[in-house]
């Protein structure tokens, strides 16, 4: 049912509220008229458009941020009739064409019209001044290059705004790979920053570094240069729990806080499991179409589209920061811990307006059991925000964590090569002795010297004093 209002919206918002649409206003929402606020954008009155399905779609593809969710709430709803001759009407046109591509991508269903014009010139389906995307496949029925970063089942967009331009200007992956270049031994410097990188993810999750996350250091050094499929994260999952699932996930998910009642309290509730085996397959059908497009869209993209779903029991989290590392080329997860707070703001800004359309119940086992349909909202997201993020912990570490850790091993080195030419020790009780030393700024403390005993008071003065000297460039650069 249609309701007509003398309402100055426009575009998604006029959309939505004609057509009663059960989805997430836009932000901004469009204007004509009216105060400017941080969730409006305010047109002049020429902008008006037509009060119809067409004057709106046009407006809305035209001048708003692409709305996947929108278009495929409003395309099961709408007269197709009336799409259909909108678009007959105006065969050439560049907004005609990509709604029309929208439609039967998004559907799957085709419209009663013919194909377009051969001599018709391709047009983008997304706009690569503004937005990240895959590589173009021309769909000759439309005249419209596909380029969309994903598939109609799972499409997260990241646009192109200043903030991601003057990240991409920075070339901060080529600034890590000229740094690794000039180590002496480019691989163990790679190594030994990714373990440093699973201890922390490990440390995000509060557990400790023990065994598991020994084998889960092992898997990620095997899966890292390899495209994930079902069978790889299903393995990736077993070597993280004791418990996997074996699959995905079979129950209800749910991440948040208990009442003293035990009553659920979630902050995020996962995808219905029954959606699973469709949704993980359009995320990894998208992964493997964005596997080698531009690094931060692609990593942000697909690894919060991962923990978002939540496909798993357990062990989400550490396969989301595995995605990040993979596909973004950089290990973030010290980043990532060292900004927590932005970090869970970061995913919360994605699971609120899912938690928000969730209606769920307590089961007896205290879980929480979804009641109605989410399946589409987490099909589609403007993830652009957490992109920029994202690039930010990127910045981080190839500005100071890359050299501070570069520096740390050179050190390292340096002080081993040295002691070992003055006291013949197993390399295990040496490398134990300046790693203790470095983590007390220099010197062996009075609790740990007893591990130490067969070497004299000389022995120690001479190690703390040459290690205080190779790492001295270190401290400083640490602070």
């Amino acid at each position: 049912m249609i309701l007509h209002m003398s309402v100055h919206y426009c575009g998604y918002e006029w959309l939505k509220r004609t057509y009663q649409l059960d989805i997430d206003s836009p932000n901004p929402v469009s204007k004509i008229g009216g105060t400017r606020s941080s969730e409006s954008r305010i047109f002049r009155p020429e902008y008006q458009p037509e009060e119809s399905l067409a004057g709106h779609l046009l407006f809305a593809l035209k001048h708003e941020n692409l709305n996947l969710g929108m278009l495929k709430a409003l395309f099961t709803i709408c007269d197709l009739k009336e799409l259909e001759q909108w678009i007959s009407g105006n065969p050439q046109g560049l907004q005609t064409r990509r709604a029309w591509f929208f439609y039967e991508w998004l559907t799957g269903k085709q419209l009663d019209l013919p194909d377009a014009d051969t001599k018709f010139k391709y047009v983008d389906a997304l706009d690569e001044k503004s937005y990240y995307t895959a590589d173009k496949t021309n769909s000759p029925r439309h005249k419209v290059r596909n380029n969309m970063p994903g598939v109609p089942a799972f499409c997260w967009l990241v646009r192109k705004t200043p903030t991601m331009k003057a990240f991409d200007s920075k070339q901060l992956h080529k600034q890590m790979t000229d740094a690794y270049s000039s180590h002496p031994m480019i691989g163990r410097a790679e190594a030994f920053i990714l373990t440093r990188d699973s201890q922390k993810s490990f440390e995000i999750e509060k557990e400790k570094f023990d065994n598991r996350a020994v084998r889960w250091m092992k898997t990620v050094r095997a899966f890292m240069g390899s495209r994930l499929d079902d069978a790889r994260l299903f393995e990736m999952q077993k070597q993280l729990v004791s418990t996997p699932d074996h699959g995905w996930r079979t129950d209800f998910g749910w991440i948040g806080d208990r009442l003293p009642d035990a009553t659920p309290l979630p902050e995020h509730i996962s995808a219905h499991p029954e959606s699973l085996n469709d949704l993980m397959g359009a995320w990894l059908e998208a992964y493997s179409l964005m596997f080698d497009r531009h690094p931060v869209a692609a990593a942000t993209a697909l690894a919060y589209g991962f923990i978002i779903i939540h496909p798993f029991s357990d062990g989400n989290g550490r396969i989301h920061r595995f995605i990040l590392h993979q596909l973004g080329k950089v290990p973030v997860s010290s980043e990532l811990l060292e900004s927590i707070d932005d970090y869970i703001a970061s995913l919360k800004k994605l699971s609120a307006p899912i938690l928000a359309r969730s209606e769920w119940l307590v089961t007896a086992d205290y879980n929480v059991e979804l009641t109605n349909d989410t399946t589409e909202l987490y099909r589609y997201a403007d993830a652009t925000e957490q992109a920029e993020y994202i690039y930010k912990c990127i910045e981080q570490f190839v500005t100071h964590r890359l050299p501070l850790e570069l520096e740390y091993l050179s050190a390292f080195d340096e002080a081993k090569r040295i002691i070992d030419a003055e006291h013949d020790m197993p390399d295990k009780d040496l490398t134990l002795l300046v790693n203790l030393c470095v983590q007390n700024g220099g010197s062996l403390s009075n609790k740990k010297r007893k591990l130490f005993g067969q070497l004299s008071d000389d022995n120690i003065a001479f190690a703390e004093e040459t290690i205080k000297e190779a790492f001295s460039d270190y401290f400083k650069m640490k602070g």
